[in-house]
């Protein structure tokens, strides 16, 4: 990228601000581009349609989806039939259970607390994010959709609302997460 192009990709990135969770901003704004070079993660960006044509210009961000391959490892609580149904064959290979399971990450998913809310909803970030996965389903197979999310009851229930479950708890003194998978249904 030239200066100028990464001028104007960083004046575009700062345009999403997020009231809830500043490590959402500073992940776009900072981290992000770093994945992509990485191949850690890849991250799409959300438009308005009309801006879009005006050109870059008056471009704001009004949400983004990053999304990663990730090993899902399944505490030992986990029944030996939510091993069988992530595996969709066992929960044991050679009589040893099945802990660890390949997942497609939606890493992050947030809208910008700039733009009018009625202009994206949550609901259609996810089916972007599933959009993405999609194709590389298509490409390279996958079963599962995984997230980790602030253990917020309100965060947790828009999740389940959008056909995920609960799979773990992961306890932490700042900031608790939860694990969360879906099916991926083609």
């Amino acid at each position: 990228m030239d200066e100028l192009e990464d001028m104007e990709l960083n004046r575009i990135l700062s345009s999403f601000s997020c009231e809830q969770d500043e490590d959402i901003e500073v992940f776009l704004r900072e981290r992000a581009v770093k994945f992509e070079q990485l191949s850690k993660s890849c991250t799409y960006l959300a438009f308005d349609q009309d801006q879009l044509q005006k050109g870059y210009e008056s471009l704001a961000v009004y949400g983004y989806i990053s999304v990663a391959l990730k090993v899902l490892s399944v505490p030992d609580y986990t029944s030996n039939r939510v091993r069988k149904e992530l595996d969709g064959l066992s929960a044991k290979i050679h009589g040893t259970r099945i802990d660890d399971f390949p997942c497609y990450l939606i890493g992050q998913l947030a809208r910008s607390s700039s733009v009018p809310k009625d202009s994206i909803t949550g609901k259609q970030l996810v089916d972007f994010a599933f959009d993405v996965i999609s194709a590389a389903v298509n490409a390279v197979g996958g079963r599962y959709v995984m997230i980790e999310c602030h253990d917020d009851e309100k965060l947790v229930g828009f999740y389940r609302q959008n056909g995920f479950f609960e799979i773990a708890r992961i306890p932490d003194k700042d900031k608790p997460m939860v694990q969360m998978v879906c099916k991926i249904i083609q």
